[in-house]
Order: C-alpha cells, then sequence, then structure tokens
C-alpha cells in the first residue's frame, strides 16, 4: 500500500510539473515586457448607414496594442534605441484582430500578440495593429502612391477564401463578376495598407525608443499581403519585412519592385498545403527578387496547410530545420548584420 501511495504521489508530481512549466515560464516572461493595449494611432474613413437607411461618411479608430521590453534599471542607465516589428493579422480582409487567433480544420496559427510576447522577449518592441476590414465599408484615400502601381486583377486568387469566411460571418458571397462587390474588397486591401503605412508613421513619431533604421512589416495571411504591399508596393521606407503565407494582391510587386527600388529583404514562408494565392505568387516573387537582387529568404512548413504555429517546423533550401518563429529571428539577425 505504502509503494502505491508513493508511486501515486510521484505522479502527481510529474503531472503537477508537468502542466505548471509553461506558466511558470509564462510567469518569468512576463516581467520581460510590458503591454500597453489599445494605443489609438489614427482614424480611418469607412461608409455608414443612418437610421433611414441611407449611407454616410463616418471615421473610426484605429489601435494597436504594444509590447515593450522592461530593463533591469540598477545594471542599465540608459537604454539604446530599439528594433522594432509592426504585426498585423490576417482573416482575408474581413476578420481579425492583434488578439485572435485562429482554430480551423483542426489546424490553429499563432496570434499577433502571441508572436510580439515572444519577439519583446527578444529586445524588440512589437506593435500588433488593427486596422480597417470589408465589413467596415473602409474608403481608402488613394493618396501618396500612383494608380498605376494598383493591379486587382488578382484578388480573384482569394475570392474563394474570402467566401468561405464571409459565408463563417454570415455574410452573403462576393460575386468576382460584379464590380461593386470587386470594389468593395479592393478598398479593403488599399485601406489596409494605408493604415499600416499610417501605423509606421505614427511609431516613428511616438516616443518608444526606437531605432528608426531598425523597424521591421511582418504579418500572416491578409496582413502578410498587407506588409508586402506596403514594404514592396508603397516603399515606405522599413529595414525588412516577413511574410507568413502572403500573396500579391493589390499593389502590382512585379512592377514596383526593380533593380533601383531599394527594396528591403524578405523572408517567405508558406504551409506545404498552404492557399492558391500563396503558390501562385511565391515563384513569381522568388523569381522577381533574383532578378533584381533583393535579398530573400524561402522557407516551408511541411504538413500544414494556410494555418500554423509559430512553433511549427520550417525548412528551406539550404537544409536549415527550426521553428517559424526562430526563422524569423535567424532573418532578422542576418539582417541586422547586413547593415
Amino acid at each position: 500500500m505504502r509503494k502505491f501511495t508513493a508511486l501515486f504521489a510521484l505522479i502527481c508530481l510529474c503531472l503537477w510539473m508537468l502542466f505548471q512549466a509553461p506558466a511558470l515560464a509564462e510567469t518569468r516572461s512576463m516581467l520581460d515586457y510590458k503591454v500597453t493595449a489599445e494605443v489609438i494611432y489614427g482614424k480611418g474613413d469607412v461608409i455608414v448607414k443612418d437610421d433611414e437607411g441611407d449611407d454616410y461618411l463616418d471615421t473610426i479608430n484605429l489601435w494597436m496594442d504594444v509590447y515593450e521590453p522592461l530593463e533591469d534599471t540598477e545594471e542599465k542607465t540608459e537604454e539604446k534605441p530599439r528594433p522594432a516589428i509592426i504585426f498585423t493579422h490576417g482573416g482575408s480582409f474581413h476578420r481579425g484582430s492583434p488578439r485572435y487567433t485562429y482554430d480551423e480544420g483542426g489546424a490553429q496559427d499563432t496570434s499577433p500578440g502571441d508572436y510580439c510576447r515572444k519577439f519583446a522577449t527578444r529586445g524588440y518592441v512589437c506593435f500588433a495593429i488593427s486596422y480597417r476590414l470589408a465589413p467596415d465599408n473602409p474608403v481608402p484615400s488613394r493618396e501618396g502612391y500612383p494608380p498605376e502601381d494598383i493591379d486587382m486583377t488578382n484578388l480573384e486568387l482569394i475570392i474563394d477564401q474570402v467566401n468561405k469566411v464571409r459565408e463563417v460571418m454570415g455574410l452573403e458571397p462576393l460575386d468576382p463578376s460584379d464590380p461593386e462587390d470587386m470594389e468593395l474588397l479592393g478598398d479593403a486591401v488599399l485601406s489596409a495598407a494605408e493604415d499600416l503605412r499610417m501605423a509606421l508613421n505614427y511609431i516613428r513619431s511616438a516616443d518608444y525608443n526606437i531605432d528608426p533604421e531598425r523597424i521591421v512589416l511582418g504579418g500572416f495571411s491578409a496582413g502578410a499581403v498587407t506588409s508586402l504591399n506596403v514594404a514592396h508596393g508603397m516603399h515606405e521606407p522599413v529595414a525588412a519585412t516577413f511574410q507568413l503565407s502572403s500573396g500579391i494582391i493589390g499593389f502590382d510587386i512585379v512592377k514596383t519592385v526593380t533593380e533601383s527600388s531599394d527594396s528591403p529583404p524578405i523572408l517567405l514562408i508558406e504551409g506545404q498545403n498552404d492557399l492558391n494565392a500563396a503558390f501562385v505568387s511565391m515563384p513569381i516573387l522568388i523569381e522577381l527578387y533574383k532578378e533584381v537582387g533583393v535579398r530573400y529568404t524561402f522557407a516551408w512548413v511541411p504538413a500544414f496547410g494556410h494555418f500554423y504555429t509559430s512553433g511549427a517546423t520550417s525548412l528551406s533550401g539550404d537544409g536549415s530545420k527550426m521553428s517559424v518563429d526562430e526563422r524569423i529571428m535567424q532573418f532578422l539577425d542576418q539582417t541586422w548584420g547586413d547593415l
């Protein structure tokens, strides 16, 4: 009986340690960073309906959660400027937020907030932003970039996924042959890019003690498309960009990225069974970057589709095998070495 009791106690202790270890690790990591929630970085125009059903122009607040590393003030009297990451969430330009985690078909991704926690513990100031979505009926300003840089023909690459999301949201599907439907989706793509640009400009001017030469744009799915559009479409001055399951949507990247465009380095990651937009776009982007001399890294996540966690294993052509988040960190370390 004593042997059984001792064995039972040992099993209970092991189980307690197994389930408490992640919680304890998270508690310790919480000492390494602080979070400031819902910081307003700007406003965006949207179309809303009044009580009579008539449309009118209004604005909504655009917000972000800010994750900042904490310093040991006893050892360090003057903090050096830090690198920064702006992470933009996915959701087919229809849903999502900086705190939302997708769980679809048994596969789960990692939320922008969770990515930012990882980055903050590595010394980055990380911003997880919201932006205007298609259900907001966004109105892009179309300022700051020439209209000839826009090509919406690739919207057809995401229309099937968009309509799956709209069905989940209880919305009518968009008709790719209806110009008004395609205009709505195109306005959402452009508004997202304008909002990320607005967040970038706000962050540059705010007092976050950031190194302006080391600001990185990254995101997942629609957020990756948006980061690509701002970094390689609008050519906003950033140090690098990383793309988790991206595509060429909105800006004509093949046209905007040239040998003289001074485009920042890029990390491209896709799932083995990813969406059509990624499969069509990735070879085009890789060939383009080879041709014009943009430094790029490509990796893929075996056995996963569009959704994968930051801890999922990624593989690259050089034979390296590492988690998605470690791949991002390695890419950024190489980027800083090039500066």
